[in-house]
């Protein structure tokens, strides 16, 4: 089985869609991901990647989210999903 890695611009608009405001830039051969900051009046949680590493980028994405956002759809679903593979870490 091939394991396919995230794609940038779908986990773009899927949080978008969840009304999460996620953004990027591209400044030369650099991606540049944006997530707002939970906390009013706190800056946005910000990262680079390389233009290879756009699955990188798609990944610190999903997981910021998941981490700062913990009643989002996409935190709820990979709760469930640990709580699933828990037994099997025994």
């Amino acid at each position: 089985m091939r394991v396919v890695g995230r794609n940038l611009f779908i986990t773009l608009r899927m949080l978008k869609s969840a009304g999460i405001e996620v953004d990027l830039a591209l400044v030369d051969d650099e991606v540049r991901v944006f997530v707002k900051h939970p906390a009013p009046g706190e800056p946005p949680l910000r990262a680079s990647f390389s233009g290879a590493e756009l699955d990188r980028a798609a990944n610190w994405l999903a997981a910021c989210v998941v981490h700062c956002y913990p009643k989002s759809d996409l935190a709820k679903v990979w709760a469930v999903i640990a709580t699933a593979m828990a037994p099997l870490a025994r």
